[in-house]
């Protein structure tokens, strides 16, 4: 049993150092390492930080995501305030409004992100949560190069003073 959870837990490091690593490197590189917390101050303050907008929808469709499993919706759409194309993200198709054709939108100022206006609770804490799981991510990213430094430091420190 002790092996088991030996196993598990070290799985669990593992990919938290993968994921840590791809999310950090990732978002470094498309310049957008702040938009989780951005996104999370626009939350906060939808009157101050938040655009009303509308999609007009395209199409529908359910991404097969990894391996064929569905997660998740993709709805694209013409934004009406500047006439873009832009691919919206939805877990469930429940959280769009009868209206199929118009959807409302919230429009960040701060990142240009977009998300459901008039969506259930549930649809608000999925993406809080997703982003402190990124914000998490990002910040386990340094614990790991300390742990990292620390280790190497150390196996400096004890072959100089070995020889």
């Amino acid at each position: 049993m002790k092996d088991k959870l030996k196993a598990f837990l070290f799985l669990i490091i593992i990919c938290n150092i993968i994921m840590s690593i791809a999310t950090t490197i990732f978002s470094i590189c498309s310049n957008s390492y702040f938009n989780e917390y951005e996104n999370l101050k626009s939350f906060n303050n939808k009157k101050l930080h938040m655009n009303d907008d509308f999609l007009l929808i395209d199409k529908v469709y359910q991404d097969s995501g990894p391996e064929g499993t569905n997660m998740y919706f993709d709805v694209e759409g013409i934004i009406l305030s500047d006439n873009s194309k832009v691919v919206l993200n939805v877990t469930k198709l429940e959280y769009l409004k009868e209206n199929v054709e118009k959807q409302p939108l919230y429009k960040s100022k701060i990142t240009g992100d977009f998300f459901l206006k008039d969506a259930p609770k549930e649809y608000y804490n999925s993406e809080i949560r997703i982003f402190y799981f990124k914000i998490y991510l990002k910040f386990s990213f340094y614990l790991i190069i300390g742990v990292i430094m620390f280790f190497v430091i150390r196996h400096i420190k004890y072959r100089k003073y070995r020889i």
